[in-house]
Formats: structure tokens, sequence, C-alpha cells
């Protein structure tokens, strides 16, 4: 009886998992579209507004969008919600936490137009930000020899040779 049940309950795992069937009605759809609007609503809102910006404000889009890409991850929007997410962390300081975001675009969205962009942030937020150029240097080396045909490529080999005038 007990292998029964087991086997009813790994098929019916099978069927949701590979079949997509499920028990949301489309639920997650109607989560992402609302997740949508109110990203679009608060970016009006926070481009609409003067330099000085709410940092509220800021700090609720950055948590609209961290929340739209754990929700709706499939999405193509995503990885841009995500740089976006990025470099409103870098503009309020939190640059440990951008260089974070941006390698995980890069790692985990191989298709996404911006990649060689947020490998070559990745050495800028490092050289500019933290004032680390060791690590600047190295992350600048990886952006030439991953994305060597890259306008990211260029902007690191440039990077470095500033790096080599500076003492």
């Amino acid at each position: 009886m007990r292998i029964k049940t087991l086997q009813v309950l790994i098929g019916l795992f099978v069927v949701t998992t590979f079949f997509g069937v499920g028990c949301d009605d489309g639920k997650s759809e109607n989560v992402c579209s609302e997740r949508l609007r109110q990203i679009e609503k608060m970016e009006g809102q926070l481009f609409d507004a003067s330099e000085t910006a709410d940092a509220s404000l800021r700090s609720a889009l950055m948590t609209a969008y961290a929340e739209f890409s754990n929700d709706c991850h499939a999405s193509e929007q995503t990885p841009e919600f995500l740089f976006r997410r990025a470099d409103l962390l870098r503009s309020a300081g939190q640059y440990q936490e951008a260089m974070t975001q941006l390698r995980d675009i890069h790692d985990h969205y191989k298709d996404f137009e911006k990649r060689p962009i947020c490998a070559f942030l990745v050495g800028f937020i490092a050289e500019v930000e933290l004032n680390d150029r060791e690590q600047a240097r190295k992350t600048y080396e990886q952006v030439i020899e991953l994305h060597p045909k890259s306008s990211a490529a260029i902007w690191a080999q440039q990077s470095i040779g500033n790096l080599d005038l500076v003492p």
C-alpha cells in the first residue's frame, strides 16, 4: 500500500514538473504582471523626481526588482531588472552587494546582452569605489579573456592602461 501511494505521488510530481500542470491556474503570471506594474510605477516616480529622490523609494525599487526576479526568474526582463538593481546598490554605496549582483547576472544569464558590461562594472567598482587596483586589474583581464570582441573588452584594456599610468 505504501509503495502504491509513493508511486502515485512520484507520478504526480513528474506530471506537474515536466508538463507544467499545476494548481495555480496562471497565478504566477498574474503575480509577475502585478510586480511589473509596480516596478513601472516606481520607476516613473523615481525618474520624475529631482536628483535628491527619496532614498526609501530607491530602496523599495531595489526590493521590487529582487522580488520580481525571485517570482519571475524565467522572465526575459529579469536580468535587466537585476542590472538596474545593481546600479541602485552602487549608487547607495553598497558596492560589494552591487558587485555580487553583477557577477550573478553575468554567471546565470548567458544570453543577456549586457553580460560583458556586467563583468566590466565589477572591475570598475573595484577600481573607482573600493580603490582595489589588484582586483580591478584581474577583473579587467577576465573581461578581455571572456568577451574579447565586446566594447567592454576595449574599456577594460583602456582601464588597465590607466592603472599602469597611475602609481
